[in-house]
């Protein structure tokens, strides 16, 4: 049961990505990167993904340079989970990992700049959880980056498990970014347990009450522009409700959607190809 939950979870990794894309990375766009706006304001999902792979080698690049470099190491971390979780899941599982395990141990590598955490970072459950609380808010950025790698990582192991033991880590990764920054990447952690909260199993922790709660106030977050949250909102929430008519509703007002904004063109091209996809799929999933 606990593995097919969390096949089932590997799209909040390709949700979060969307609105990850540009967190860390952010960080060394005062730098040569500022392709990293070029590439949000594409229409063209199959154009970056065939151009993102140079990007890759030039942030690992950077990385093996300077590798005490936590700014590099966030922005590589973040580049390596978006690229797995947009083109690689599902299609590729073998390479996805690769880059998830990637990523989460960029992550942490940040992260253990922390002396309390980095002595508990490989220890059980209940002592990983002490150091939790003495993360700040400055270090949202790594704390969200390395929860959503850690997750895709999970995912694409999720035969696993010694893998899928490790969910709760990067659950409680990701609790700490909703009490620090509940806004941050427009709502992201709040995406991130909508989802969570939908898919577990009904009677073992699925709390579909607080799953709309959280996919509301990533709407509201994100804004009327940014598709992706609805769509996540209709693919888990609805569905798990078994809600066809607002299913249908909410999908078919996604792909109605004109608004051209800039620096959501590329989430809104993916989010569109979900939102039909899904439309297609309506008869196997009510």
């Amino acid at each position: 049961m606990r593995a097919q939950c969390i096949r089932r979870i590997w799209p909040f990794c390709t949700a979060a990505l969307m609105l990850l894309f540009g967190s860390g990375c952010a960080m060394i766009r005062r730098g040569p990167a500022v392709m990293v706006d070029a590439l949000l304001q594409q229409e063209d999902p199959d154009l970056v993904e065939s151009g993102a792979p140079s990007y890759l080698l030039l942030i690992d690049a950077m990385v093996e340079a300077s590798p005490g470099n936590p700014k590099y190491l966030l922005a590589a971390a973040d580049a390596n989970m978006a690229y797995a979780a947009a083109f690689l899941n599902q299609v590729e599982p073998d390479r996805a990992r690769i880059m998830y395990r990637k990523a989460r141990d960029y992550g942490l590598k940040v992260l253990c700049r922390n002396r309390l955490f980095r002595k508990v970072a490989d220890k059980p459950l209940r002592e990983f959880e002490t150091a939790i609380p003495t993360f700040r808010k400055r270090d949202v950025p790594a704390l969200y980056a390395t929860a959503t790698a850690w997750a895709g990582w999970i995912v694409n192991n999720s035969d696993s498990m010694e893998a899928t033991s490790q969910l709760s880590k990067a659950v409680a990764l990701m609790q700490r970014v909703l009490e620090l920054d509940p806004g941050y990447q427009s709502g992201g952690a709040h995406l991130f347990f909508g989802i969570y909260c939908a898919v577990q199993p009904r009677g073992a922790g699925q709390d579909l009450a607080k799953s709309k709660e959280h996919f509301e106030r990533a709407m509201a977050y994100g804004g009327p522009d940014n598709l992706l949250p609805r769509v996540a909102y209709a693919e888990f929430y609805a569905r798990y409700m078994f809600d066809e008519t607002l299913f249908e509703e909410t999908l078919e007002a996604v792909l109605a959607h004109e608004a051209d904004v800039p620096k959501f063109r590329l989430m809104n091209a993916v989010s569109k190809r979900r939102a039909e996809a899904l439309l297609d799929e309506m008869d196997d999933l009510f």
